[in-house]
């Protein structure tokens, strides 16, 4: 498995399964608010208070 590091700011897409209740979709693309390295579900992107699975998230390159 590929681990990302995410910076603030930075835009990422929506890779794992819908999330409707949260409003993340797949293909989807975020802006990273928050992302912790020590927990599986430590990537917060702008707009949703829970913390979400990194690896359902892919960089977006510039």
């Amino acid at each position: 498995m590929i681990e990302h590091a995410f910076e603030p700011g930075q835009p990422v897409m929506r890779t794992g399964p819908d999330l409707p209740h949260l409003g993340i979709f797949n293909g989807q693309v975020y802006e990273v608010e928050d992302f912790a390295r020590h927990h599986a579900e430590g990537l917060y992107v702008r707009g949703i208070r829970e913390g979400l699975d990194p690896g359902n998230f892919q960089p977006i390159q510039a």
